[in-house]
């Protein structure tokens, strides 16, 4: 397969799955926003949510002066960011047109009018309600593009290119939307395991699509050791960091020709950083600190990426940084 070929699949599959974590994110800052204030409270939940996002940087002003309308519209709208959800969608459509001849008549159609009716809801003022409701529309379209790879496109070197493009692009949003319970931290740590904590656990775990998941799995109430066991350690999780890396695990051995050097370098990576998450515990995540390991699972994904772009051959785009 041509280089740029790849590429193109690999940007359209990691465009996809930003878009939908992008609003996951947005989510989760919705529902915190929600929850009932406390008296002491460090940052916001949006300052947060820029935070988490990797967009400090390209915010307009201080994270610290975030609030729901400025970090909707960064988020949402604005074309400048490359994680903002319009971006990802142009982005997609525009790498989805550069490998047209690779994707299936349902692949293109799903994607082609995920940009068309965008232009619609973009009419729209963004209230809580549509804001909701817009939400919802780029969730659903995600999801209909990924089921219209997973139903039409052939197992070969094309689906493995956009397979490895979403699942490091998941790994690093579920990192990242783990992270976002780092910043709204409780102001005293007599409330951590009380009332609020379990609140904020729960919104992760709905914005991540994994709160019925997490009642059949533990069997209790939202707490810091299950949602970090779901959505790290659990290997049935389809939302997890070690799904993440074993099905990177997958793709790549299945990519990897010969003793191409990089690729082998790669793949060695790859399948060293699988082994790790398989032997680590929630003891060794929370004693070294969650928003620690989290930053450096973040590094290394992203250092990851970089390698697959290398070994085979195409550019790869300035990621979001981990903060």
């Amino acid at each position: 397969m041509l280089s740029r070929t790849a590429e193109g699949l690999f940007w359209m599959s990691r465009y996809v799955e930003r878009m939908d974590n992008t609003a996951r994110l947005l989510d989760a800052g919705r529902r915190l926003d929600a929850l009932p204030r406390q008296d002491g409270a460090g940052s916001s939940e949006w300052t947060s949510i820029v935070i988490a996002s990797g967009c400090s940087e390209r915010f307009p002003g201080r994270p610290e002066t975030a609030t729901s309308t400025t970090v909707r519209e960064h988020l949402v709208r604005d074309e400048t960011n490359p994680s903002s959800i319009v971006s990802c969608i142009l982005a997609a459509r525009h790498n989805a047109k550069a490998v047209r001849p690779s994707l299936t008549s349902e692949v293109w159609e799903a994607i082609n009018q995920t940009q068309s009716e965008l232009k619609q809801h973009l009419h729209n003022e963004f209230d809580r309600k549509n804001l909701n409701a817009f939400l919802d529309w780029v969730q659903g379209r995600a999801s209909l593009i990924v089921g219209a790879i997973l139903g039409t496109m052939l197992r070969d070197d094309r689906y493995g290119f956009v397979q490895i493009g979403k699942w490091f692009e998941r790994a690093d949003a579920t990192a990242r939307l783990l992270d976002v319970k780092y910043h709204v931290l409780l102001p005293k740590v007599a409330d951590v395991g009380g009332g609020f904590d379990y609140l904020q656990w729960l919104q992760i775990l709905r914005a991540a699509n994994s709160a019925t998941a997490f009642r059949h799995v533990y069997g209790r109430s939202p707490d810091a050791e299950g949602v970090v066991d779901l959505l790290v350690l659990n290997a049935h999780s389809p939302r997890s960091l070690r799904t993440a890396l074993d099905q990177l695990d997958v793709e790549m051995s299945a990519l990897t020709k010969g003793n191409a050097g990089l690729q082998q370098a790669l793949l060695g990576q790859i399948k060293a950083q699988s082994r790790a998450i398989t032997q680590l515990s929630l003891e060794d995540i929370f004693t070294r600190g969650l928003h620690e390991w989290l930053t450096g699972f973040i590094f290394e994904t992203n250092s990851l990426a970089g390698m697959t772009a290398d070994a085979f051959g195409f550019g790869a785009p300035p990621v979001a940084e981990a903060s």
